[in-house]
């Protein structure tokens, strides 16, 4: 994807996968590193949402046909082909192609076989799926290589050579660039393909060679290009930079007819604009002078590439049909009704090299791998060491054998070296690792159990004139040939791989393996050395880097005689060396295995207790990134921060999407300690978020504003580790600047600077993901409200949140007060029926039941009035409340007292009185 056709305003976010997010602050001024927070994406080895794996005996049938199985079984990880197209391209060979190989090999997968549809449809027995896996064992690999794509003389496969000064080839130019098809019309007309070729065309300067148009396609500058490229351009490259460049190119053009001027490297612009601007729409193209009374004729990178593309589906379709005459193909056409070859809508697949895997490149290569109708199958991309794996493991074919007497001759099927050797190197270590755990528990008196099965370590060592690569995989999960024929091991994981570009690969090769090395332990410390070093290539590229590795292994070995924590690696690990046509045979294998052709169908039991057949991928892949994605950040002025890495080396892709938010508060502190300090962005986390909350609210609305129209994001990625003066090992900037708090207001006019139509945003939520090839994906998601409006409604929004809670607060709060009043009313006329009984009733049933009372005051609840008159009615007592009872019996004691006091003080008086009158008497 496009990052200048996704960037800037809102969109819908990416799916698939997990990544860690963080923000900008956490991220990218002082954070962890997200190339080791971020979570290993898991391999597609099932057909996605076909229900659980199992084992089973391998010869069950699927009951549908294959085409139907081959949609089902597409690898998720790549993403330019759909199930649709895969359905429709059933019936079309797979064309492979080593772009990037000095000799451009082509190999080519047949398509489904009628019979093996109709077999599958019709399912069978176990006895009859068994017939016919023995069938296909008996035929051998299906994969067949049409050689190097220009083998007859000519000095690069992946050149494109033109006749000059020929009317019928500047018209089929012309009507190419033109129209954007006719690619047979040119490979007709135009093309020459060999030296010998050019030998009767007459002399070297009738022809014009465009040299290795896949090494510049999809640039944006000269001064992007890797040192290998530039080292093939020289006398191509202008000798000033970018800006001069057109004008350069077009002097020479103009001014000069001489055979130096004929070809030139020049950077264009795609908007229409006369000059480059320095921006996603500059691309790097040849300009040509076709024939000297014409006008130059400018011809981009991928159109020369979509000629090269056309070449290896012809030669693919020749070698197809030359083998199967009877195919279906042959019934068609050489043309459709628009003139366009039918073999241009064969799949493709591309083998990318670790140095290669750039943004840029694969897109460009995208677009110019396209059908003739531009909405064919997509291309199937690889990793170009994993192809050359999987072609050093699948078996070579069967030879055809002679009949004697009208018999066949008997035979086994044929192996491969690197299969033989990790074959009998996995017995000789789980035979041994057995042994160890017998030994073990006899000593520790106890059942021994089945140790790990042996994982072996294969270095991958390739090199073309542009560049090397050093990978390490680990094999695993072994498949019998009635399984997968082409896939004797169904799992291949990537630990590390080192890569460069350079014109003289072979010189980086000891450095290279040093960094593969130290990769290799910190990634699996516990793996032992590797069990084999596959050499592919060229043949004679494969004895250099054979004697070289034998050098520096012979040295390691040196260096490890005295150490006890040496590793292993020594001039004792066999070096296994290949065909040519390695990686395009391991391509196709892998793009078959993309499109379900290549695959394996297992029994497995169903919830209902019957077994079924389950197709699955003959070969899963867990690549690892062969290069690393950063990002830089712009706050004030011209002031970049340094890139911070999302994406590292070596980790396992597809990886994200990986999520950045951005928020305007935070971008304006950002802004604010960078007007006062000079530095470029705010590093201390707990400092950031204190400026960020004071700059939140109205008041801060001018400055988030401000701050959210400044911001700028970059997306940079690199395939080369180390920045060592190399400049493969450079940041590479990634489409245009990003504004991810900018959108445009649709009723605004742009005004003079271009930018009256924006308005700020309050915040957004970038995304990026990264797959197997390097190619970057960007989203970004926002709700597309104004700071302004954002303000607003976090002000509504925060008046909403106090508004609910206070009326939650009251709502809730009055339930509670009700229940405790009324429970306390409950509570004091218990008391009071009880004080009643007491006193009305004593010594009563009810006397003290506070069961009773508790139920009549339930029963009567609303109605206690018309219960306390019934109870005086039967009792002849008011009923008071129990405090009122205890007055009332104070009240009675009091009275008592008072009358015992009075009859006592009475009898007192009448005795005094007597006893007076009887003193008076007796006075």
């Amino acid at each position: 994807m496009s990052l200048a056709a996704t960037g800037g305003g809102g969109g819908a976010g990416l799916g698939g996968g997990g990544g860690a997010g963080l923000s900008v602050a956490a991220m990218a001024h002082g954070g962890p590193n997200a190339g080791s927070i971020a979570a290993a994406q898991p391999s597609h080895s099932g057909i996605p949402g076909g229900g659980g794996g199992g084992g089973g005996s391998g010869y069950a049938a699927p009951g549908t046909s294959y085409a139907a199985v081959g949609a089902d079984l597409l690898d998720k990880n790549q993403g330019f082909v759909s199930g649709k197209n895969v359905r429709s391209a059933a019936r079309l060979p797979i064309v492979a192609v080593d772009l990037y190989g000095d000799r451009c090999d082509v190999a080519y997968f047949p398509p489904m076989e009628k019979k093996d549809d109709a077999a599958a449809a019709a399912g069978g027995d176990e006895m009859v799926a068994m017939m016919r896996a023995m069938d296909r064992a008996k035929r051998g690999t299906l994969v067949r290589s049409v050689g190097g794509l220009f083998d007859d003389g000519g000095d690069h496969g992946a050149d494109v050579a033109l006749r000059r000064d020929d009317a019928e080839s500047y018209k089929a130019v012309r009507r190419y660039l033109n129209k954007g098809g006719g690619c047979g019309a040119v490979l007709d007309a135009a093309l020459v393909t060999s030296k010998k070729k050019k030998e009767e065309e007459g002399e070297e300067e009738d022809v014009i060679v465009i040299p290795r148009p896949h090494l510049v396609m999809g640039a944006r500058r000269t001064s992007e290009l890797n040192p290998a490229a530039r080292s093939a351009f020289a006398s191509l490259l202008p000798k000033d930079d970018d800006k001069a460049a057109t004008s350069l190119a077009i002097e020479r053009d103009d001014d000069d007819d001489g055979p130096s001027s004929a070809i030139s490297l020049t950077t264009i612009n795609m908007d229409g604009n006369a000059a480059p601007k320095g921006d996603d729409y500059d691309r790097v193209a040849y300009r040509m002078r076709l024939n000297s009374r014409k006008k130059p004729v400018t011809m981009l990178p991928e159109e020369a590439l979509a000629l090269i593309v056309a070449r290896c589906k012809r030669s693919a379709k020749e070698g197809y049909l030359k083998e199967h005459p009877d195919s279906d193909l042959n019934e068609d056409g050489e043309e459709d009704g628009e003139g366009e070859e039918t073999y241009m809508d064969y799949p493709a697949a591309f083998a990318i090299p670790g140095w290669a895997t750039t943004d840029a490149t694969i897109e460009a290569l995208v677009d110019a791998s396209r059908g003739g109708s531009g909405g064919g199958c997509g291309p199937s991309l690889h990793q170009r060491s994993v192809a050359a794996c999987v072609g050093a493991l699948a078996p070579p074919p069967v030879p055809k054998v002679k009949k004697v007497g009208g018999q066949g001759q008997q035979q086994t099927l044929p192996a491969s070296d690197l299969f033989k050797l990790l074959t009998e190197t996995m017995k000789s270590k789980d035979a041994d690792a057995a042994k160890e755990a017998a030994r073990t528990a006899a000593l520790e008196r106890r059942d021994p159990t089945d140790p790990d099965p042996f994982v072996p370590l294969v270095v991958l060592a390739g090199a073309t004139r542009e560049g090397i690569e050093l990978t390490a995989v680990q094999i695993s999960k072994p498949q019998r040939p009635d399984e997968e024929l082409h896939c004797p091991f169904g799992n291949i994981s990537v630990i590390s791989s080192v890569c460069h570009a350079s014109p003289r690969p072979l010189g980086m090769l000891e450095g290279s393996l040093d960094d593969l090395r130290a990769n290799i332990g910190a990634a699996v410390p516990e793996s032992e050395e590797p069990t084999a070093f596959v050499t592919y290539g060229t043949l004679a590229t494969q004895n250099e880097l054979a004697s070289n590795l034998k050098r520096v292994l012979k040295n390691y070995g040196k260096v490890g005689e005295d150490d006890d924590d040496w590793d292993g690696w020594d001039q004792d690990v066999p070096i296994v060396p290949t065909g040519e046509e390695i990686v395009s045979t391991g391509l196709s294998i892998l793009a078959a295995s993309v499109h379900g052709r290549v695959r394996r169908v297992e029994s497995v039991q169903g919830t209902d207790g019957k077994m079924r057949p389950k197709a699955r991928i003959g070969v899963a892949v867990q690549d690892a990134a062969t290069c690393a994605v950063a990002v830089s950040f712009r706050y004030l002025g011209d002031k970049w921060t340094d890139p911070r890495t999302i994406f590292d080396f070596d980790r396992r892709v597809p990886a994200g999407p990986y999520r950045i938010d951005f928020t305007a508060a935070e971008c304006a502190a950002h802004v604010e300690h960078a007007r006062k300090t000079g530095e470029t962005s705010l590093e201390e986390e707990a400092a950031l978020i204190e400026a960020t909350g004071k700059m939140e609210g109205s008041r801060g609305i001018p400055q988030r504003e401000k701050a959210a129209l400044g911001l700028r994001f970059r997306i940079y990625q690199r395939s080369t580790r180390h920045d060592d003066g190399d400049e493969g090992g450079k940041w590479i900037r990634i489409g245009d600047d990003h504004r991810p708090l900018t959108m445009e207001h649709s009723q605004k006019d742009e005004g003079e600077d271009g930018e009256g139509n924006l308005v700020a945003i309050e915040s957004a939520v970038a995304e990026i993901s990264l797959n197997a090839v390097g190619l970057i994906s960007f989203g970004l998601v926002t709700n597309g409200e104004s700071i302004v409006q954002a303000t607003k409604s976090a002000r509504n929004s925060k008046l909403l949140k106090w508004t609910g809670i206070l009326g939650s607060i009251l709502f809730f709060g009055g339930f509670l007060v009700k229940s405790y009043v009324e429970e306390r009313v409950f509570e004091r006329d218990t008391q009071r029926v009880l004080a009643y009984y007491k006193h009305a009733a004593a010594n009563s049933f009810h006397d003290g039941d506070e069961r009773q009372a508790r139920y009549l005051v339930w029963k009567y609840k609303g109605k206690k009035e018309k219960l306390w008159r019934r109870l005086e009615v039967k009792y002849g007592e008011p009923v008071r409340h129990a405090w009122e009872w205890d007055d009332l019996e104070e009240a009675k004691e009091e009275g008592e007292e008072e009358a015992e006091d009075l009859d006592s003080e009475g009898d007192d008086e009448q005795g005094s009185e007597k006893s007076s009158e009887g003193d008076g008497e007796e006075l």
